[in-house]
C-alpha cells in the first residue's frame, strides 16, 4: 500500500528550496522556524531596504492552507511579537496573499469567502485576487495581476496554491502503464487498487479518485476502507463495495477566535466557527489526556495570557545567518563575523548548546 507526500516551495534567502509539505510535526516546526527567523534577521538588519524585505511575507494560494498561514503570520507580526524586539517594529510587516482566482477559499460558500476576506484585511493582510506568481528567486516574487507584472521584494515566500504528488505516483504509473494527472497523481480503481494489480493499494493525495481533494479526510477514510477490503479478502469474500467518500464539511481558521465552517448544510463564521473547528480537531486527538491538555493550552493562550509561548528557533542554519549578519558592536569589544557579540542575537543561545531557549525574552524592550 502506498500513500504519498506532497511538496511545496518556501524560501528564506539562501535557504530557498523545495521542501516536504507539512506532513509531520518536524515539517511544521521547520516552517515556523523560518518565519520566526525572518523577524530575527529584520532585527539584525541595518539597511532599511533589507529590513523591509525580511518583514515582507508572501503566501501564494488562498485556499484553507494559505488563509490559515497568512492569518498566523499576521497575528505574529501585529499581536504576538511587537514587544519582543528593540529596533524593529514588527507591526510594519507587509503580508500579502496572492490568489489566481477571484475569491479566497474558492470551494467555500460566497458568504464565507466574503467574511474571510474582510477579516484578513482587518488583520492587515494585502489580498491580491486574479494574481498569479509567475517567477520567484531567493529575494523576490514576480506576480502577474490585472495591472500587469510586479516584482515583490520578499525574503519569505510560502507556496500554498496546490501540491505535487510524491514521485512514487509517477513511478507506479510507469509500471502499470497509466498516465498521471496534472498534479502527478495516479488514477486508481474504485476499490483504491492500481489498474491490473489488485494486490497494490494507493491512497491519499498521490491518487486521483472521484475528483476528491488531497486533504486529510479522504486519506483517512480511504485508509479505513482499504483496511476493511484487506480483511474481507482474507475472509474469502471478493464482493467488495467501491469506496464512497462521506463529506463532513470544510472549515478553516482565520485568526484569533475566528474561523469559518461549512458542515451539514450549515455555515458558521467568527467565534462560533472557531469553536466548531476546535471541537472537531480535539475530537480527533487520541486519548482524553491529550484532549484535555490541548484545551487547557488553548484556553491559557487565547483567553488568559493572550499570547503564544512557543517561539523557538531550532535549526542550525539560523546560527549561520546570525554570523553573516552581525550587529554593530555596542560596547565591550568588537564584533566580527567569526565571533559576534553574544548579546547581539538570541540565535546564539537558540541554536548552540541549549536549543530550548525561547526566541524573544532576551530582546525585550526596556521595562518589559
Amino acid at each position: 500500500m502506498a500513500t504519498g507526500a506532497t511538496h511545496s516551495y518556501f524560501g528564506h534567502d539562501e535557504f530557498a528550496q523545495y521542501a516536504p509539505g507539512m506532513k509531520t510535526v518536524e515539517d511544521a516546526r521547520h516552517l515556523r522556524d523560518r518565519i520566526l527567523l525572518a523577524f530575527e534577521m529584520a532585527e539584525l538588519a541595518t539597511d532599511p531596504q533589507e529590513r523591509a524585505e525580511w518583514l515582507t511575507f508572501v503566501v501564494i494560494g488562498a485556499g484553507p492552507t494559505g488563509v490559515e498561514l497568512v492569518g498566523q503570520v499576521a497575528e505574529l507580526a501585529h499581536t504576538v511579537l511587537p514587544q519582543d524586539y528593540r529596533s524593529v517594529n514588527t507591526t510594519e510587516a507587509r503580508i500579502l496573499l496572492l490568489e489566481g482566482a477571484g475569491a479566497v477559499l474558492g470551494p467555500f460558500d460566497p458568504k464565507l469567502q466574503r467574511y474571510t476576506q474582510r477579516r484578513l484585511e482587518q488583520m492587515g493582510v494585502e489580498i491580491r485576487l486574479h494574481t498569479l506568481a509567475v517567477d520567484m528567486d531567493d529575494e523576490s516574487v514576480t506576480a502577474e495581476g490585472p495591472d500587469g507584472e510586479e516584482v515583490i521584494r520578499a525574503r519569505t515566500r510560502i507556496w500554498a496554491a496546490g501540491v505535487q504528488a510524491s514521485p512514487l505516483a509517477a513511478q507506479l504509473a510507469g509500471q502499470v502503464g497509466v498516465e498521471t494527472d496534472r498534479a502527478g497523481r495516479i488514477p486508481v480503481n474504485p476499490d483504491c487498487t492500481l489498474a491490473g494489480h489488485p494486490e497494490v493499494f494507493a491512497i491519499g493525495d498521490m491518487v486521483s479518485l472521484n475528483n476528491l481533494p488531497g486533504v486529510a479526510q479522504p486519506a483517512m477514510q480511504e485508509g479505513r476502507y482499504v483496511g476493511k477490503v484487506i480483511k474481507t479478502r482474507l475472509a474469502g469474500d471478493q464482493q467488495i463495495e467501491p469506496f464512497r467518500y462521506f463529506d463532513k464539511g470544510s472549515m478553516a481558521t482565520i485568526g484569533h477566535r475566528s474561523a469559518v465552517a461549512d458542515a451539514f448544510g450549515f455555515r458558521f463564521t467568527g467565534f462560533v466557527g472557531y469553536v466548531i473547528w476546535a471541537f472537531i480537531h480535539v475530537a480527533y486527538l487520541i486519548g482524553w489526556g491529550n484532549r484535555l491538555g490541548t484545551l487547557y493550552t488553548w484556553a491559557r493562550a487565547l483567553w488568559f495570557s493572550h499570547n503564544r509561548g512557543h517561539r523557538i528557533i531550532t535549526f542550525e542554519q539560523a546560527h549561520e545567518q546570525a554570523l553573516d549578519h552581525p550587529r554593530p558592536p555596542s560596547g565591550g569589544g568588537p564584533a566580527t563575523p567569526d565571533r559576534p557579540r553574544a548579546e547581539s542575537s538570541h540565535l546564539d543561545t537558540a541554536t548552540h548548546t541549549d536549543r530550548s531557549q525561547p526566541v524573544g525574552p532576551g530582546r525585550r524592550k526596556p521595562g518589559r
